[in-house]
């Protein structure tokens, strides 16, 4: 009996902080969309502005929550002024530049695809995928083409729970499918 109500309080008691992790500022994973809404509007000036250093700003809009069950689990995040796009010049420094802020806090490369920061080549399912050290927060950057010659990077910062558990399901999608393929 003593076993169980130990096992019940830690699992209440890990739910209840990873429903607490950051993932960015007062964004938590787990909030509501109520709740993110609030944080959002009590401190849009810390999210319509988030300033990487060297003039490399992003910009964080409230459509770009990404809920999961009603809990929140990504946030995005696009360079600030750069609604219409970028040329590519500017989409590739702010990859070069994003990967190297990450790496000065100590994440590390989970998945490196072929022309993560080339956005005129860019066609991996991934972008660069970072993790923090200690495995709670993943970070994807990756160019999206637009019309003509302009791009826009997109920078989504994920629970990292929440990731893996999507890499994982479409690993063993992809891990059936070629099972059952018949070579």
């Amino acid at each position: 009996m003593k076993k169980l109500i130990c096992v019940s309080l830690l699992s209440i008691a890990f739910v209840a902080l990873a429903n607490g992790q950051a993932i960015f500022k007062g964004l938590e994973y787990g909030m509501s969309p109520e709740s993110a809404k609030k944080e959002f509007r009590a401190n849009k000036d810390d999210y319509k502005s988030v300033d990487l250093g060297n003039g490399f700003l992003y910009r964080i809009y409230q459509q770009n929550f990404q809920f999961k069950d009603e809990k929140l689990v990504k946030v995005l995040m696009t360079p600030k002024g750069a609604a219409l796009g970028q040329n590519y010049d500017s989409a590739k420094s702010y990859l070069e530049y994003s990967r190297a802020f990450f790496e000065d806090l100590n994440y590390e490369v989970f998945f490196e695809p072929e022309y993560w920061n080339g956005p005129q080549n860019f066609g991996s399912k991934y972008g660069l995928l970072l993790m923090n050290p200690d495995k709670t927060t993943m970070v994807q950057m990756y160019p999206v083409k637009l019309q003509g010659n302009t791009f826009i990077v997109n920078l989504e910062i994920y629970n990292y729970d929440q990731f893996m558990e999507w890499y994982k399901a479409e690993d063993d999608r992809m891990t059936e499918k070629a099972e059952n393929s018949g070579f």
